[in-house]
């Protein structure tokens, strides 16, 4: 018997789900377009059903990380580099940990847990040896 919800897969490889989330989350964070926006644009590249919300968990998850990862060391695109990328990692998994007041996260991402309770400054304090 054939499910109900058929699978759907993307048609951009993870790299390329990764590069569409990246420029969705630093367009609305940088006031280009809104979260519908960049919803309905994420929604015709990737192929699937994604909200401005599954962008941020994406992003801060291990695939979309080892995509980020993989770019090649000079990569650039629409004036952003694997710097821009990676930040926009740290924002969203900043964003799903410490969104809700209640302090439950809306994902489980590694990355999410380790930012959760702390400002980006903390963790990156962390990162360098001094936390």
């Amino acid at each position: 018997m054939r499910g109900l919800f058929p699978k759907r897969k993307s048609k951009l490889t993870v790299q390329g789900k990764a590069v569409a989330a990246v420029h969705a989350l630093l367009d609305t964070v940088e006031g280009k377009m809104d979260e519908k926006a960049a919803a309905a644009r994420l929604r015709e590249q990737v192929g699937l059903n994604w909200s401005f919300l599954t962008c941020m968990q994406y992003l801060s998850g291990k695939e979309a990380l080892a995509a980020i990862e993989s770019l090649p060391a000079g990569w650039e695109e629409q004036g952003r580099t694997k710097r821009h990328a990676f930040a926009a990692s740290v924002l969203a998994a900043h964003t799903v940990a410490n969104l809700r007041s209640d302090g439950t996260m809306l994902c489980a991402s590694h990355l999410a847990e380790e930012l959760k309770g702390k400002t980006a400054d903390q963790w990156l304090a962390e990162q360098r040896g001094g936390g």
